[in-house]
């Protein structure tokens, strides 16, 4: 759709480059860019993909929003890396489909309420004879090489001439017609056979239809209606090269259009002589003498059509590179960082830096879910990192401002110089077991499972670190000791099951911090 806009805006713009061109090029340039802005998205899907370097380039000037956000403080540094994006449950991605539709029924339905009233017109109307009219009617179609046969009829309500039809062609007259001078009665005709040689009322439907669809899209009713103009000073110029002087035609139409404005009907799908809309600057054109009304030649209509071809192909092809096509998506952030990374009593006596990069899944609500070890460093840190990073907040995902369900990489940093502050960021959250605290005692314990470890080459405990809350309910912390990755995830799942009396300080429940440890044998 931003093509086709893109295609739309680039037209309107070159007709001010355009506008000593005759009017017959302006309505060719807008039947064919408008053509070619509702077939972009089909094009699109049939035509292989193209990416060129240049596209590469000029998208490599914008932001890019992908980019690493880092989260800098005392816990050390934390990265997140995009990684993809999916469809969220988003209101929007449900309800805009239905809203398209709804607005393509109304577009519809007020196409084919305009057809009804067409055919209410036509069922009573009559037969346009007499040999004013049917001679002027023969002269005219010669004069313009008009092939079809074009039935007259005259309509009892007071309307403006009008005409529609392409295979059949119809051309509608008032009930006053008759009392009309010759020389009006040939310049109606003239305008109005000069709509059927052209086909102005097949392309104007056409167009009609196209604005049922993109009916959401303002660019294509500005160029219906431009192309609606056009049309009209495109005819206008035929019944001025007939040898009609410019000034009695004026007047005509002035007074055509004077005689129906007070009883103008509601619209129909026809091609009306004098619709007030464009109606001053249909005037001004047709007392210009020095206008260029020339009628398109064929090598000219040839070239335009080579020419939008040889654009419109390239550019329905086109691709922009993945990073510009993301470029409406916004990373999350952290805004809620409860938990600190912790060391590990091992990772410590080891002297272990480095970073441990975990995937997580960032819900519309903010919160990490199905975290996974992208890469670790091992000695209970893996572990601690995510320990850290399921209690942290995000900020949801975000495509064109709507929050969606995001998949993203945490690099989490360990670093010795911030283990003992992070530390005591930790010993803040909760009161140590010691004096004057009565502790906690468990009341239902779960034992820990051996999936992934039954073969083992380590045996012994996983030491973990918990808050035992007010509730009784144990949040781990960090792994104080590891020993293996699959084992101190079964020991933390076994430990958050447990349930505990709460810690008693001065009568009151409190939080507090304790080891706790889960063994594992070989037997």
């Amino acid at each position: 759709m931003i093509k086709a806009s893109a295609l739309l805006a680039f037209t309107y713009f070159a007709m001010f480059f355009l506008r000593r061109r005759p009017a017959a090029e302006r309505h060719l340039l807008w039947v064919m860019a408008v053509g070619s802005a509702a077939l972009l998205p089909l094009l699109a899907v049939l035509l292989p993909s193209w990416q060129p370097t240049a596209a590469t380039k000029v998208a490599g000037v914008f932001p890019i929003i992908l980019r690493a956000t880092r989260i800098a403080g005392a816990h050390g540094q934390t990265s997140i890396h995009a990684l993809a994006i999916e469809p969220g449950g988003s209101i929007l991605s449900v309800t805009l489909p239905v809203i398209w539709v709804a607005g393509s029924l109304i577009a519809l339905l007020t196409l084919l309420q305009g057809f009804v009233r067409l055919g209410r017109f036509g069922s009573h109307s009559q037969p346009l004879s007499g040999s004013a009219w049917t001679g002027a009617a023969a002269d005219i179609s010669r004069a313009l090489a008009v092939k079809r046969r074009i039935r007259l009829l005259a309509c009892e309500y007071r309307t403006m001439p009008m005409t529609w039809g392409f295979l059949r062609p119809r051309v509608l007259m008032p009930g006053c017609a008759s009392e009309w001078p010759d020389d009006r009665k040939r310049i109606v005709l003239a305008h109005e056979f000069a709509h059927v040689r052209r086909a102005d009322w097949l392309f104007q439907i056409l167009v009609e239809l196209t604005c049922v669809v993109y009916w959401f899209n303002p660019l294509f009713w500005i160029a219906r209606n431009r192309l609606d103009f056009e049309s009209e000073r495109a005819c206008d110029d035929v019944v001025l090269n007939l040898g009609v002087d410019g000034r009695d035609y004026a007047t005509h139409l002035l007074e055509i259009a004077r005689a129906v404005k007070k009883q103008r009907p509601a619209w129909l799908a026809a091609l009306a002589m004098a619709k007030p809309s464009g109606l001053e600057a249909r005037l001004v054109a047709i007392l210009n003498s020095s206008l260029n009304r020339r009628r398109p030649a064929a090598r000219t209509a040839a070239l335009a059509i080579t020419v939008t071809i040889g654009l419109v192909l390239p550019l329905a092809a086109l691709r922009a590179p993945v990073a510009a096509a993301d470029a409406a998506v916004v990373a999350p952030e952290v805004i809620e960082y409860t938990t600190p990374p912790l060391y590990s009593d091992e990772a410590v006596k080891r002297g272990i830096e480095g970073i441990v990069r975990v995937e997580v899944r960032v819900g519309i609500d903010g919160r990490p879910r199905n975290l996974r070890i992208v890469k670790g460093l091992g000695f209970g840190l893996d572990e601690n990192a995510l320990l850290a990073v399921r209690e942290w907040k995000f900020t949801p995902g975000r495509r064109s401002g709507k929050a969606e369900e995001t998949i993203r990489e945490v690099s989490v940093e360990f670093s010795l110089r911030n283990a003992e502050l992070n530390e005591a960021i930790a010993n803040d959250m909760a009161t140590r077991v010691g004096p004057g605290v009565v502790p906690p005692r468990i009341i239902h314990r779960v034992d820990p499972s051996y999936a992934g470890g039954r073969d083992l080459a380590h045996a012994g405990p996983v030491v973990l670190d918990a808050v035992i809350q007010e509730n009784g309910v144990p949040r781990v912390v960090r792994v104080v000791r590891s020993l293996s990755w699959e084992l101190d995830e079964n020991a933390i799942g076994a430990l958050i099951q447990w349930r505990f009396s709460p810690a008693i300080k001065d009568g009151l429940p409190v939080k507090v911090r304790m080891n706790v440890e889960m063994t594992f044998d070989s037997n």
